[in-house]
């Protein structure tokens, strides 16, 4: 069995032309056909959601930078609830 991966847009009247080459010549090949619609991907603003979802932070990796010691600063945070 081969695995073909292909990222295509469909044209204006919504027909999805396909053209792949294989080490095939002429075989008798099943094909199975999986079409899953590509999500947009979320610009800067809209990356945030609301309610309970969980914030995207994967824009901000490796760009925060933390000067000093984070385990006393999580302790003084701590010892302000008690």
């Amino acid at each position: 069995m081969i695995t073909i991966n292909v990222k295509k847009k469909t044209n204006a009247n919504g027909r999805l032309v396909i053209d792949v080459n294989t080490q095939l010549i002429e075989k008798d090949v099943d094909v199975v056909l999986v079409i899953q619609e590509k999500e947009p991907k979320p610009n800067s603003k809209s990356s945030q959601k609301k309610g309970n979802d969980k914030f995207n932070f994967s824009e901000l990796y490796g760009k925060l930078e933390w000067k000093g010691n984070a385990l006393a600063e999580q302790r003084k945070i701590r010892a302000e609830w008690k």
